[in-house]
């Protein structure tokens, strides 16, 4: 938002290029957050051609993160809601726009995002994340908290698609999914999430999930502190973490505790200090590690009633009680819901562009997408004196492009301010029912087909 009148989330201050005037009304957050001095530097830095037309750098990046709002999705849509109005004061005054002779064909638009280099789609996501994390910050320990964790993404069958993502294989042959392994970072109290890396989760290039953890530790904020799953409870991400400065805090898989432990299980109750050290198989994983790395920490083991099973952590915070860390662990639940919200209101359950370079922009303007929602949420939580996740976020994205469409043509300071306050009381009155069932167990929930499973016969 530009921080005027008519938006009360309040970005921190930045110098702009002589003559630049940041447009209002919707496009307030964007033009702040990516002022045209961004685009400019991006347009020299990859070398992109700067003509005037429609479809600038930054026209195009706002419309693919419209595109992400919409339940359709399609080019379309997004060429329809710039017809309508939203996003008109990013255009440049080339002839088309002055004689308002914009054309509902999609063509234009669809290159103009195969035009986009999937670096500068991570760099709008990141400057997303590091403007919008600024706001009113806090220094207590959970807002420097962060959440990792993994997931995939169904890819479309293409062939260029297919040969940087190959599909599973077993004994009975290859899939027909191209399938991207992808891992998130998102912060605990406002939901914000980092540009994600990602890679083939199959085939000779297939990447780990904590190799490309150790990318996103390299981007976190000083003095974060990690929290994460058995999956990367392992020594390279906490050793990877601690060179950074940061605090870990991840679950031990039993035989890993026992190990840490001196060897013997560690009951309920166990709260000691311990020096983890790389063990043989960290070694054959990792050439880097010499064996003489180590990590000072904590290992906990405490009796979950909820999940009925003993929890293994271990944590480099050094003042915190067992009880304590224990509830921070329980804060990870959270990335679960995160990535519901990624695939199913944002729509990355799936990514249909057939070429890898369009599908990381996808991937990355999509994040930046969730992140503008996310920032909407903490305001009007703010506002009412809760924490950002008691909203939904399925609602607070409906509520947000109802606002969109609806200010398009408005032209009064005044009746922005009225919408704006609406949208933000709207958003406040998104509470999720609190509830207080045990949690359901983790199970796959099979997916109803309209069509029978294809067959294929062998000769």
């Amino acid at each position: 938002m530009d921080g005027t009148a008519q938006y009360k989330i309040a970005l921190p201050a930045e110098p702009t290029a002589s003559g630049e005037s940041h447009t209002r009304g919707i496009f307030g957050w964007f033009a702040k957050t990516l002022p045209q001095s961004f685009f400019e530097s991006l347009k020299k830095d990859f070398e992109l051609a700067g003509n005037s037309c429609i479809f600038t750098l930054q026209v195009t990046s706002w419309l693919m993160i419209v595109q992400r709002l919409c339940p359709e999705g399609t080019l379309a849509t997004a060429v329809g809601e710039l017809l309508h109005g939203n996003g008109r004061e990013l255009l440049d005054p080339c002839k088309r726009v002055r004689d308002e002779n914009i054309s509902a064909a999609t063509g234009a638009f669809s290159q103009a995002r195969q035009r986009i280099p999937a670096e500068a789609a991570r760099r709008v996501t990141e400057r997303t994340f590091e403007q919008l994390a600024r706001i009113r910050p806090a220094d207590t320990l959970r807002d420097r908290l962060f959440l990792l964790d993994g997931s995939s993404i169904r890819l479309a069958h293409a062939p260029a698609v297919v040969k940087e993502y190959p599909p599973a294989k077993n004994q009975h042959g290859d899939s027909h999914w191209p399938v991207m392994r992808v891992v998130v970072m998102h912060h605990v109290v406002k939901g914000l999430a980092m540009a994600p890396y990602f890679g083939p989760m199959y085939g000779p290039k297939a990447v780990g999930e904590q190799e490309l953890a150790e990318a996103l530790i390299d981007r976190l904020p000083e003095s974060s502190v990690l929290i994460g799953d058995r999956n990367f409870g392992v020594f390279s991400v906490a050793w990877h973490a601690h060179k950074c400065g940061h605090k870990v805090l991840v679950r031990l898989s039993e035989p890993r505790a026992g190990k840490l432990n001196g060897g013997s299980d560690p009951g309920a109750g166990t709260d000691r200090k311990v020096t983890w050290q790389p063990g043989a198989g960290d070694r054959r994983g990792h050439q880097e590690l010499t064996g003489e790395e180590r990590v000072e920490g904590r290992l906990i083991a405490i009796f979950s009633e909820e999940a009925m099973e003993i929890l293994y952590l271990f944590t480099t915070l050094e003042e915190e009680t067992a009880e304590t860390v224990a509830a921070l662990y329980k804060e990870r639940w959270h990335i679960e819901t995160d990535l519901r919200s990624l695939k199913e209101q944002v729509r990355l359950h799936t990514i249909p562009a057939r070429s890898p370079e369009l599908i990381a922009c996808e991937l990355l303007m999509a994040i930046a997408c969730y992140n503008l929602i996310r920032a909407l949420m903490s305001e009007a939580a703010q506002q009412i004196g809760i924490e950002p996740r008691r909203l939904s976020f399925s609602r607070s994205r409906e509520m947000f492009r109802a606002f969109s469409r609806g200010v398009a043509h408005v032209e009064s300071e005044k009746e922005f301010e009225r919408r704006w306050n609406i949208l933000i009381r709207s958003i406040g009155q998104c509470r999720l029912p609190k509830r207080y069932r045990p949690p359901a167990p983790r199970e796959v929930w099979p997916i109803r087909q309209n069509f029978p499973s294809r067959k294929v016969q062998k000769p």
